[in-house]
Formats: C-alpha cells, structure tokens, sequence
C-alpha cells in the first residue's frame, strides 16, 4: 500500500471516528437555550438551532419602502431595547429592536427604510447645472410643466416653444429687465433678409416637487442662465438653488412624521454595524 493510500484512509478512519463521537453526543444547551454539539477534531461549537419549531431569538432586517410601513414594523416589534436612527445624506432611518439600551444587545434585528428620491427630484436635480442648447432645455421644461409652481404654465409653455422655433437664429446681446427677466436680442433671416427680434425670458421661476416618493410637495427655486457664445449660439442651464437645504429641511418633516407614529426619539447618526 502506497503513503498516498495509507493517509487517504487514515483520513476516512479519523472522520469516521469523529461522526460516531457526534452521533454518541446528547446536545447540550447554551445561552438563552441553544441546543449545540461540541464536534471534533477542532473542538468547535456546532449549534442545531434549525432542529427547532422557532428561532431562539429574533434577527435579520426587514427592507421598507414606505415611511408608513416603517412605522407600522416600529410598532410591532419596538421594546424597551428599541432605539432609532436616521441620517440626512443620504436620507435612512433604521430600527434596531435589540440594541445596547437597558442593557447589552446584540443589535441584529432591525428595520430600515431608506427614504427613495421621487422621480421628480431625480429629474431636476439630474439637469442642475447642465449646459443645454435652447432647444433641448426648452423640451425638458416642458415636459415637467407639471411641476411649475410660478410663472403660470401657459407663460413658461409659450416661451419654450419660441425658444424651439428661433434654434436657427443669432443671439447678439441681453439686458436684464426691471420685472427680472432676461430680454434676448436676436436676428434671423426672413426671405432672405436679416431681421431682428427681441426674446423675454424669466430669470428665475419656481418648482413644487416632492422629495420623496409619495411625498409632500417642497418649493424649490430655479435660475435661469445663460452664455452667448461665438457665432450667435445661445446656451443655457438651470441652477437649483440650496437643495441640499430643501432635502434637510424634508427629512426634518419625516423625522418628526416618523417620531410622531412610533412614540420613539430619532437619533441622528448609524447603529453599530
């Protein structure tokens, strides 16, 4: 018989030796009643917690995507133990229902809703600060007319579309009005002749959108800018003005929506990992 041989069944005689220690074991119980086996060759804990018609104590977390079912998971599972946590950026609440409160906790039970952007948020804030051609920011102001709180809609539509219809003029020069808004001076040739023309468009409007998915409307300001470039080419872009604010001042709301619901003070920071 080959080394190779006599090590492979040496292998097979320590394994067997091994299962029949374990099958002559009684389970012994540790802790809060754990049945466990102490299995050779490495002495190591071997817990049969699965053997059980339930789990010896509560784990996991559970995912929520609304602030109502967050609520709802709070109230069910909370305890003296319980403590909440939330941050801003980015928005996340987090339930640990077994954590070092009264006393030491494991802090593996939890809950977490993490407070999904709204599309419309998504949306606007996706274009902020983007250079864009008049004919590509006129088109997306206008497909989220919606969302336009002030000027009135049909104002704001009707300068989209003249934006739209002069993309083959030159713009030469802009003066800001008394009323706040931008007047464009243009030319474009008209069989054959160059005319000029002149563009009014706002400096600033406002936006109501929500934060959040299935949220409250925030209002939100938008400016209005712009640079003529060489050739006659406007370009334009829209900044947001403070919405790293806007999203503070609404997970704010939420804390105190959240806190309301559970009757539990909201800590600002993570749980332990």
């Amino acid at each position: 018989m080959s080394f190779e041989e006599i090590r492979a069944e040496s292998a097979v005689a320590a394994q067997l030796a091994s299962d029949l220690v374990a099958c002559q074991q009684v389970p012994r119980t540790f802790g809060d009643g754990m049945p466990a086996l102490i299995l050779p060759p490495d002495l190591r804990i071997h817990t049969l917690e699965e053997t059980l018609a339930a789990p010896i104590r509560k784990k996991g977390t559970i995912i929520l995507n609304d602030a109502e079912s967050f609520v709802a998971v709070v109230l069910d599972q909370k305890s003296e133990s319980t403590r909440l946590f939330s941050t801003i950026s980015p928005p996340t609440f987090t339930a640990v229902f077994n954590h070092n409160a009264s006393g030491s906790g494991w802090g593996d039970h939890k809950a977490k809703y993490n407070a999904p952007l709204s599309p419309e948020w998504k949306a606007w804030t996706g274009v902020d600060g983007k250079k864009m051609g008049q004919v590509e920011i006129a088109q997306f102001i206008e497909n989220n007319l919606v969302d336009v709180a002030e000027p009135e809609g049909a104002t704001l539509l009707e300068i989209c579309r003249t934006l739209e219809a002069k993309k083959k003029v030159n713009f030469s020069s802009s003066i800001r009005l008394s009323d706040g808004n931008n007047q464009f001076t243009f030319e474009e040739e008209i069989s054959g002749t160059a005319q000029k023309g002149q563009l009014a468009i706002p400096e600033q409007f406002v936006i109501g959108v929500p934060v959040f998915e299935n949220g409250e409307k925030w209002r939100v300001d938008v400016r209005l800018r712009y640079r003529i470039e060489e050739g006659g080419k406007l370009v334009m872009w829209m900044e947001l003005v403070r919405p790293h604010k806007v999203i503070e001042e609404a997970v704010k709301e939420l804390r105190a929506k959240i806190a309301e619901g559970t009757g539990l003070a909201i800590l600002n920071g993570t749980p332990n990992a």
